[in-house]
């Protein structure tokens, strides 16, 4: 990648950018190795930045073992240290939300602290659990006010994790230690927006309150890419089985808390009706005893192999989700995989198809109790669903395009700043 004039003006004089071909050098910090069991949508978000990322620039990734199988592609510079903090009360002493602090191990601030004498043209920071580096971040930028640093938002944090705890059923003792975690957020969240040159986000409605605590603050939108499997033809049709899907890990407490609150409010009636509920996804062997105990005619499958030819026997994917803000990265397996979306409206945030055309939306959860009711004999509307979605989505998820727009701003490049 040949390096314009525009770039070489914003280089200093005693830092020649990029490698000897001119590709920008990168040192990556993030939360988890992002691979399984690191099943998450923000490890695939990251996941798939770092591999698009790795065919531009020279990649050095800091993260923390997540326990799966380590990495041997050359094209990225891996640095897995221990794994995160699994305690959680040793944050309440910190200055660090919950999020940053489980990462901010002595590995981690050891191997940074390597690392950071070496020249860097950007360092970036992947998430709100990066904030424990942002010091030695911004201390490594003054020594040499070149390197570039970016903050890579996953999402507006304060509103959704305020939403997470007021979900939780929590004691009178933890619900003071969320609301002392809840200030430690809104104080990072707006440090780190502070901090950097630039911000990314995933949705643009992430802009207006992000703005509204920066107002100059520049942002690049990088909307999820996909590079999961892709059924070119499918179609729902009455012989279809009146199956609907329910996708996604179960390991954290809220989409636990998410899944119990559905099946509470939906369970006797779906299965009354005769439609048939398939709980897919890594979980936890008490969950799934609960689920087993709780709802016995819910098929409970866990973490599936085979996601393909199990999409292909269902009606409908259900999204549920009554908190967590940000773009959901599994509504693209449902896209791909051409499985009509019927959820929560509020929760279907960001897919360029529209509500009524590309999925079915409801507001609260007794509506799309009806809604799933009312629309999953309707099989000639849910494969038009699935047609429309697929069309809308087909050109918009390249993570080589989301790769070309990051590595230009690397080299100072900001034509494609909002």
């Amino acid at each position: 990648m040949a390096l314009t004039d525009r770039a070489r003006e914003q280089s200093s004089a005693n830092h020649s950018f990029g490698d000897e071909t001119g590709r920008p050098k990168i040192l990556y910090l993030t939360k988890v190795y992002p691979y399984p069991p690191a099943t998450a949508g923000d490890a695939v978000y990251t996941r798939g930045i770092i591999e698009a990322l790795a065919g531009l620039c020279r990649l050095s990734v800091v993260c923390a073992d997540s326990g799966g199988a380590w990495p041997i592609d050359p094209s990225v510079d891996w640095h897995i240290v221990e794994p995160q903090r699994e305690t959680q009360a040793g944050s309440v002493l910190s200055a660090l939300p919950l999020v940053a602090w489980k990462g901010a191990t002595s590995q981690y601030t050891t191997k940074l602290r390597a690392l950071l004498t070496q020249r860097w043209d950007a360092i970036v920071l992947d998430n709100l659990g990066l904030a424990h580096a942002l010091p030695q971040a911004e201390a490594y930028r003054t020594a040499y006010p070149s390197t570039r640093l970016i903050y890579v938002a996953h999402e507006y944090e304060y509103p959704t994790r305020s939403a997470k705890y007021a979900a939780y059923r929590l004691g009178l003792l933890k619900r003071l230690f969320a609301g002392l975690d809840l200030k430690k957020i809104r104080y990072w969240e707006g440090t780190m927006l502070r901090s950097a040159d630039v911000v990314t986000v995933i949705n643009t409605s992430d802009l207006a309150p992000f703005r509204e605590i920066v107002p100059d603050r520049k942002y690049l939108h990088i909307a999820p890419g996909y590079n999961g499997p892709v059924a070119e033809i499918r179609r729902v049709t009455a012989a279809t089985p009146r199956r609907a899907l329910l996708l996604g890990g179960r390991k954290s407490e809220q989409k636990r808390q998410i899944l119990l609150d559905w099946l509470d409010l939906s369970y006797r009636r779906l299965t009354a009706a005769g439609i048939e509920l398939v709980v897919a996804g890594d979980m936890e062997d008490s969950l799934r005893v609960r689920l087993a105990r709780d709802y016995p005619q819910v098929q409970v499958m866990g973490f599936v192999d085979d996601l393909e030819g199990l999409v292909a026997t269902a009606r409908m994917g259900i999204i549920a989700d009554t908190v967590g803000g940000g773009f959901k990265l599994r509504l693209l397996s449902h896209v791909f995989q051409r499985l009509p979306i019927v959820g929560l409206g509020d929760a279907i945030d960001g897919l360029p198809t529209r509500e009524g055309d590309g999925y079915l939306g409801a507001p609260d959860l007794p509506a799309l109790v009806s809604l799933v009711e009312g629309v999953i004999d309707d099989v000639e509307r849910l494969d038009r669903l699935q047609r429309r979605a697929f069309d809308d989505c087909a050109e918009a998820y390249s993570w080589e395009s989301r790769a070309r727009s990051f590595a230009k701003i690397l080299q100072g490049l900001d034509d494609e700043l909002v």
